[in-house]
């Protein structure tokens, strides 16, 4: 199918009235999760997987993406009302959301953080169309070797963003040696011991809910709020006014949002980057360049632009990776590629050549997602910094239902259910010292990957020397050193 015909295909997907309703419902959804400090975007994503099952692949996606761009804002809610993020991405957002909000300019914090999220999603949605089919042609003239320096490097670049890169590379392995259970591709049963449910390896979705959404509920649980309400004197009667005036400044900082989306795009496509480093960088960028940058950490419209729309951009970038290499960026990326395998679509190079119109129809529907952001988040702007106030009590329950239900419904299977439980336990076990959370997650989606490419690299009759040998396999190699250069570094300074 050509080109342009893939586009028109996935236009016309798009006319679909169930479509918009998806938007409207995921957007929804995530602004309000996301202002529910522990209620992660991923957390959010993996309790509505379920739901997504038996709907088409390109509702299933549409809609988890709209929660995955309402919760990027929604996080900063709680960000700017009460200094504690909603997520982590959100965390850049209280060095100036929250100093604005003391000065009772809360809504006027919230409007610049909204139109930054939405113009950062709009931008990085215009890069998603731009980069999917050059990552996608690209990626077609990998073979084994290439593939296999992909998801190497994927799990080195997580490495060398934790604080502790061997804290990051243990996790990391661990998640490799538990993705390599089961049937290997020469037939051998490897750690299965003696169960058949895990010939396939481990399940992915009850594994990730495990380890996202069950391993919270053990923090949660020991608190009678989700946060301390005390500050919620700070909040301060809507105004229209205000929410407009807070639209008009942002809109002054014309390339504070485009430079800093354009970071969050390019940091974005980077495995395991994720949006709190896109922020991070945007910030200090922000910062560097701004007429005022001792006003930021005081108070600073520019500050929250930056972290917003850098944050929200990276989202574009994310995608590009996920749909074109099946790689996630984060663990919010991570879920979307379970979500992909669930409906039966492979994210990978043949993902753009083989349904062209699923690829164009989710990048076209992320176009509608942000320009409805703008006007959904503008309404349910007070009433979703309400529900911070929610009793543990209520929630924990709450997400404990949907998690189970929703495990079990994927294969009616209560063993399903047993390894989201384990897998929880793992994830308390993880947090409580200290382990990267992604860093397992991207081990276990990327062990078949590297198990697989490996195989098939020894199988063509090649040897070592291949990796030295193929153009794209020494550019590769090439960048596989540069990421190693900051462990490098810290281990001379040490």
């Amino acid at each position: 199918m050509s080109f342009s015909a893939d586009i028109l295909d996935g236009l016309q997907l798009l006319l679909d009235w169930n479509i918009l309703l998806m938007v409207i419902l995921g957007l929804l959804f995530g602004i309000i999760t996301g202002a529910i400090p522990g209620f992660s975007t991923p957390l959010a994503i993996s309790i509505m997987l379920p739901v997504t099952f038996p709907m088409d692949p390109l509702s299933a996606i549409v809609f988890l993406t709209a929660i995955y761009a309402g919760g990027n804002f929604g996080s900063s809610i709680s960000a700017i009302l009460l200094n504690i993020p909603g997520s982590p991405q959100a965390i850049v957002t209280t060095l100036d959301g929250y100093p604005l909000t003391k000065q009772g300019k809360a809504n006027e914090a919230l409007s610049v953080a909204l139109f930054s999220s939405a113009t950062g999603n709009l931008i990085g949605t215009f890069a998603l169309i731009l980069l999917m089919p050059l990552i996608a042609g690209v990626a077609l003239n990998f073979g084994p070797p290439e593939l296999f320096l992909v998801g190497f490097i994927a799990l080195t670049i997580i490495a060398t963003l934790d604080k502790s890169f061997f804290k990051a590379l243990i996790a990391g392995l661990f998640g490799v040696l538990i993705g390599t259970i089961g049937m290997t591709p020469t037939g051998t049963i490897r750690g299965t011991w003696g169960f058949p449910e895990l010939m396939d390896g481990i399940p992915l979705i009850p594994a990730l809910i495990g380890l996202i959404g069950f391993s919270e509920l053990f923090y949660l649980i020991q608190k009678d709020k989700a946060v301390d309400t005390e500050n919620t004197a700070h909040y301060k009667k809507s105004s229209i006014k205000e929410f407009i005036k807070g639209y008009k400044i942002a809109i002054k900082y014309p390339f504070n949002l485009i430079r800093s989306s354009i970071i969050g795009v390019v940091i974005g496509v980077l495995p395991g980057a994720g949006s709190t480093i896109a922020s991070v960088v945007s910030y200090n960028e922000g910062k560097k360049y701004s007429k005022k940058p001792e006003k930021f950490g005081e108070g600073s419209h520019e500050g929250v632009i930056a972290a917003e729309s850098s944050n929200n951009a990276s989202e574009g970038g994310a995608l590009a990776t996920v749909l074109a290499l099946g790689i996630p960026g984060g663990l919010a990326t991570a879920v979307l590629i379970g979500a992909l395998m669930l409906q039966g679509v492979a994210p990978g190079p043949r993902l753009l050549a083989d349904d062209g119109d699923l690829v164009y129809g989710i990048m076209f529907a992320q176009i509608i997602t942000s320009l409805l952001l703008f006007f959904i988040g503008l309404v349910i702007i007070v009433y979703a910094a309400k529900v911070i106030n929610i009793p543990t009590m209520i929630l924990i329950p709450v997400i404990t239902v949907f998690s189970i239900i929703g495990t079990y419904a994927i294969n009616t299977s209560l063993f399903d259910v047993k390894i989201m439980i384990i897998f929880a336990v793992i994830g308390i076990l993880l947090r409580k010292y200290d382990y990267s959370l992604i860093a397992v997650i991207l081990g276990l989606i990327l062990a078949p990957l590297l198990d697989s490419q490996l195989l098939r690299t020894f199988q063509s009759g090649y040897d070592l020397t291949v990796f030295f040998t193929r153009p794209i396999s020494i550019v590769l190699l090439g960048v596989l050193l540069l990421s190693l250069i900051p462990i490098i570094k810290k281990l001379f300074k040490k």
